[in-house]
């Protein structure tokens, strides 16, 4: 089983960021973009998991998630990886309460990392990816549309994470979800 962990977006979200998707399509570059119905927000991604590790996996994500706190996202910015020459990836950047989601990262990271699956090497950038390049056909104008667009594109309230199967198909991932988890509800105070 090909796994991550993830926190999904609304359906709406999902909606205004497939119309971005359309709007630097229309460029022509040489991009595969990720299916709206795929647009998530990566917590941690965990390649190829025999399903007999799945039990343990749950185990892990029910202790580490909900000592974590709901929070809010915002997603504004274009970019790329890298930042410079030929892009690979292209991603909406996220605000918003990040420091909150990379709280919710490292205690995700602890938790597998007890399992046996490695903690990342690099620090944590949150990302929306919206494609992959594949070659540098068309890349100068994207840039350009890229710039024209550049914005906010919405919010999203932060309050479950999920273990997400991805199945690779000819026509691109297929994802299932295998599991979901609260996070612990915001506190709220009263003067």
């Amino acid at each position: 089983m090909r796994l991550f962990v993830a926190v999904n977006l609304p359906g709406p979200l999902k909606g205004r960021i497939a119309g971005l998707q359309r709007e630097l399509a229309l460029t022509g570059a040489d991009v595969k973009w990720v299916e709206e119905e795929n647009l998530h927000l990566t917590v941690k991604f965990l390649g190829e998991v025999a399903p007999e590790r799945l039990a343990a996996l749950e185990g892990a994500l029910a202790r580490a998630v909900p000592a974590c706190r709901a929070f809010r996202l915002e997603l504004s910015g274009l970019g790329t990886f890298p930042p410079r020459g030929v892009p690979r990836v292209l991603w909406v950047g996220v605000g918003g309460e990040v420091e909150a989601f990379r709280d919710l990262h490292r205690a995700v990271e602890r938790s597998l990392a007890a399992l046996g699956y490695p903690e990342e090497d690099r620090e944590f950038r949150p990302h929306l990816t919206l494609g992959r390049v594949r070659s540098p056909r068309g890349v100068d104008a994207l840039r350009h549309r890229m710039a024209a667009l550049d914005g906010a594109y919405g919010d999203l309230a932060v309050g479950e994470v999920a273990l997400m199967e991805s199945r690779l198909t000819p026509r691109g991932p297929v994802y299932r979800t295998c599991g979901v988890w609260g996070l612990r509800a915001r506190e709220i105070r009263i003067m």
